[in-house]
C-alpha cells in the first residue's frame, strides 16, 4: 500500500541511537533507498563514483524513537520547517527532553527544556504531558500546555512559552496566568490532596480553543474535562466533555475535527491500549460501546504533516532483564475507513521481498535480545535499534513478543532487496552467526544473470563482524542482495546489518572473496594469520528436519525435550551447564518418523536436584551433534 507520508523504504535508513548512526568515514546522508537512482550510470570498469545521495544502504531501521539513557513517555509533535521536534518526559517525571528528526527514525537529542518547580510550586513533585502548539499571530513563538504535580500529589494545568528557539522555554509567571483545574462543583479536586486534573491535549474548531484534561467527578467516575479560552493565557471550565460508566481514568486524551465529527483517541485506565470513539457533538453522543481498540501503544497524539497525512505517534513499554520499564515512541500512518481509524504499520522488511519460508517472520529485530536471557549477555555489535537475527523473536516494542524470546535455528526461509545499480567502489556490511556458507549466508547477486559475486556467512559466533566487497568491476551493472536462513543445525542463523554502498575503495586487504572466508584485519592485529578462515570441513551440513526444543521454558521444576532426527535410532541427548559440565545424559529410541521426546525432571545423572540457570540441551545422532536449545530452571 502506498504511504502517504512515510517513503516507502521507511526502515531503511541510517542508524539510531544505540551505535554512531553513520560508520566512520561514510557519507551521512547516504542512507535513503527511496532516492531516485542515477540517469547515466558509468560503465563498468570506469573509476567514477555516483553521488553518495543515491548510493545502496540497507540498516532496516524502523520508525522509532528510543534513547536508552533515557525514559521516553507522554509526548508531543510540531514541525518547523520540515524538521520534527517532539517533546516527552524523561528523568523520573522531573524534566521535559527535546530531540528532533527529519525523518522519525534518525534523532538528535537535546538538553531537556524544563523542569519541575521549586518546593511550594504547583509543579513541585512532577510535570506530565506537554503538549505544544504555535502561538497564533505571533510568528515564531510556541505555547506549552503541560500538568503540573504539588507536593500533595494534586494535578493543575499550566503554560509555558518559547519564542526564537525551541530550546528554551520559560514558565509564565502567575502574573501572567495562574495553573488551573476544573470547577470542584462538579468535579473531584483539591489542591491539598492527591486528586487528577491531567494530560492537557489543545485543538480548536469554528467555534473557538479547547483543553482537555483527565478527572474524576464528585461521584467518582472516570471523566474528559474540557476548558475554553483565547488559545493563550485565558482559560476557564466548560464542564465535563465526556462522563464515563465507571471510575476508570480516560488517560492522555486526543481531540481532533474531521468530515463534521469530532474524534476521541485516549488510554482506558484498566483495559490498556489506544480507544478510539467519535460523535457528532462536542459535548454529547459519546457512547464507549462503540469505541475500538486501535493499537496496544499508550498516549497517542496525531500529528497532521504539511501534505494533509497524519501520524499517529504513542509511547510502548516493556521489562528489561533487570525488571525495569524500557519506554520508546513508535510512529505510524492514521488511515480511515469512514469514520474509522487505523493504525497502518510500516512493513518492517520495507521494500524487502520474501522468497520463500518463515524465518524472517519476525524480522528485523529490536535491540540486544540476548542481554535479555539471564547470564546470556553477548552483544551482537549492530548499529541503530534494528538488525537481521533469524534465531531472534523480538521485532520490536507494540508487536507483543518480549526481548529475549528466541525463534531458534529451526524456521527457514530467504528475502530480497531491491535491484539496485552499483555507483560506488566498495560495500560494507555486519555479518554474524553461524559458519554454514552453503545454506546460511548474506549475496550480492547479478540481477541479469542470477550469478553469485559475493557470499558471507558467519563465524559461529554471534557478534558480528565488518566485511567489505569490491565493487570496482561491477561499476554500472544492477545487482540485489539475498539473505538466506536455510539451516536448522546448531547455530544455523544469521546475523546481519548495514549494508552499505560506499564511494569510496574497500580498506587494502579486505575485500571478500566469493567463498565468504574474509579475514577482519584490526588494529594490532598482524594481517590474515590473526584470524584463520574456517576449513571447509568445520561446517555441518544440515539435514531437513534437525531440531530439539524444549517446554515450558523457562520451567520449574520438570520440562519436556523434543527433537526430530534419524527415525529408528537411539539418540543421545545430554543436558550440559553453561560451562559445558555434563549434566545429565538420557537415551531414546526415535520413531517412525524420527520425533522423540523425554520427560526432565531437573536432576543430574547422580538423582541431584540442580540449581536454577540456564543450561543447554543437545541431541547426538550416531555420535554427531544434531540440535541444541537452551533450558532456564527458574525457583
Amino acid at each position: 500500500m502506498l504511504k502517504p507520508r512515510f517513503p516507502s523504504a521507511i526502515i531503511l535508513f541510517a542508524a539510531l541511537i544505540l551505535l554512531p548512526a553513520v560508520p566512520a568515514g561514510a557519507d551521512e546522508n547516504a542512507c535513503d533507498l527511496g532516492r531516485p537512482r542515477p540517469s547515466n550510470p558509468s560503465t563498468a570498469g570506469t573509476f567514477t563514483p555516483g553521488d553518495p545521495e543515491t548510493m545502496a544502504f540497507f540498516d532496516f531501521e524502523g520508525p522509532v524513537m528510543y534513547n536508552p539513557d533515557q525514559d521516553v513517555k507522554d509526548h508531543t509533535i510540531v514541525i518547523v520547517d520540515g524538521v520534527y521536534h517532539i517533546f516527552y518526559i524523561v528523568t523520573n517525571e522531573k524534566n521535559f527532553g527535546h530531540a528532533t528528526s527529519a525523518d522519525l527514525i534518525r534523532w538528535t537529542f537535546h538538553e531537556p527544556v524544563l523542569s519541575r518547580g521549586q518546593p511550594g510550586d504547583w509543579d513541585a513533585r512532577d510535570i506530565w504531558a506537554p503538549c505544544v502548539v504555535p502561538m497564533e499571530g505571533t510568528d515564531g513563538y510556541y505555547l506549552m500546555f503541560y500538568t503540573g504535580v504539588n507536593s500533595s500529589s494534586a494535578q493543575q494545568t499550566g503554560i509555558a512559552y518559547s519564542g526564537g528557539s525551541l530550546d528554551c522555554w520559560i514558565k509564565a509567571g502567575e502574573e501572567i496566568m495562574e495553573p488551573f483545574a476544573c470547577d470542584s462543583s462538579w468535579c473531584n479536586w483539591n489542591e491539598n490532596e492527591y486528586c487528577h486534573f491531567r494530560d492537557p491535549n489543545f485543538f480548536e474548531d469554528e467555534s473557538g480553543c479547547y483543553l482537555t484534561q483527565t478527572t474524576r467527578t464528585r461521584d467518582d467516575y472516570g471523566a474528559v474535562a474540557l476548558t475554553s479560552g483565547d488559545g493563550r493565557f485565558s482559560w476557564s471550565d466548560a464542564g465535563p466533555m465526556y462522563v464515563h460508566e465507571n471510575w476508570h481514568l480516560l488517560e492522555s486524551t486526543f481531540v481532533l475535527k474531521r468530515n463534521g465529527k469530532y474524534h476521541l483517541f485516549f488510554t482506558e485506565e484498566g483495559v490498556g491500549g489506544i480507544s478510539h470513539m467519535f460523535s457528532d457533538s462536542l459535548t454529547s453522543g459519546w457512547n464507549i460501546i462503540y469505541r475500538s481498540i486501535i493499537d496496544f501503544g499508550h498516549a497517542a497524539e496525531i500529528t497532521r504533516t504539511p501534505s494533509g497525512a497524519e501520524i499517529i505517534s504513542r509511547h510502548t513499554s516493556y521489562l528489561d532483564y533487570t525488571g525495569d520499564h524500557v519506554h520508546s515512541i513508535r510512529f505510524d500512518t492514521l488511515i480511515w475507513s469512514g469514520d474509522y481509524a487505523i493504525v497502518d504499520l510500516e512493513p518492517p522488511l520495507g521494500d524487502w521481498t520474501v522468497l520463500s519460508g518463515d524465518a524472517f517472520n519476525h524480522q528485523p529485530v529490536f535491540g540486544d535480545a540476548y542481554a535479555f536471557r539471564g547470564d546470556d549477555t553477548t552483544k551482537v555489535g549492530f548499529e541503530g535499534n534494528w538488525w537481521i537475527g533469524t534465531a531472534e523473536k523480538f521485532d520490536g516494542p507494540i508487536f507483543g513478543y518480549r526481548p529475549g524470546v528466541r525463534q531458534g535455528d529451526g524456521p527457514r526461509g530467504a528475502i530480497r532487496s531491491r535491484t539496485f545499480t552499483v555507483t560506488g567502489r566498495s560495500l560494507r556490511l555486519l555479518v554474524g552467526g553461524g559458519n554454514y556458507p552453503d545454506s546460511c549466508f548474506v549475496a550480492m547477486i547479478d540481477a541479469g544473470t542470477g550469478e553469485t559475486i559475493y557470499s558471507e556467512t558467519g563465524r559461529g559466533v554471534e557478534t558480528m563482524d565488518e566485511r567489505f566487497w569490491d565493487l570496482e568491476p561491477y561499476m554500472g551493472r544492477q545487482f540485489y542482495i539475498k539473505i538466506v536462513d536455510d539451516c536448522s543445525s546448531p547455530m544455523g542463523h544469521i546475523n546481519i546489518d548495514s549494508i552499505e554502498e560506499r564511494p569510496f575503495p574497500p580498506p587494502t586487504g579486505l575485500a571478500s572473496p566469493l567463498s565468504g572466508e574474509f579475514v577482519p584485519v584490526k588494529d594490532g592485529d598482524q594481517g590474515p594469520a590473526a584470524f584463520p578462515a574456517s576449513a571447509p570441513g568445520d561446517a555441518v551440513t544440515p539435514r531437513p528436519s534437525e531440531l530439539v526444543s524444549c517446554s515450558p521454558n523457562p520451567f520449574n521444576p520438570v520440562t519436556t525435550i523434543s527433537f526430530t532426527a534419524s527415525p529408528h535410532s537411539l539418540i543421545e541427548v545430554v543436558v550440559f551447564s553453561i560451562a559445558g559440565k555434563r549434566i545429565h545424559t538420557e537415551n531414546v529410541m526415535s520413531s517412525d518418523d524420527g520425533t522423540g521426546s523425554f520427560v526432565w525432571d531437573g536432576r543430574s545423572d547422580s538423582g541431584r536436584q540442580i540449581a536454577s540457570g540456564i543450561y543447554a540441551a543437545a541431541v547426538f545422532d550416531g555420535g554427531r551433534i544434531v540440535g541444541m536449545t537452551k533450558l532456564v530452571l527458574l525457583k
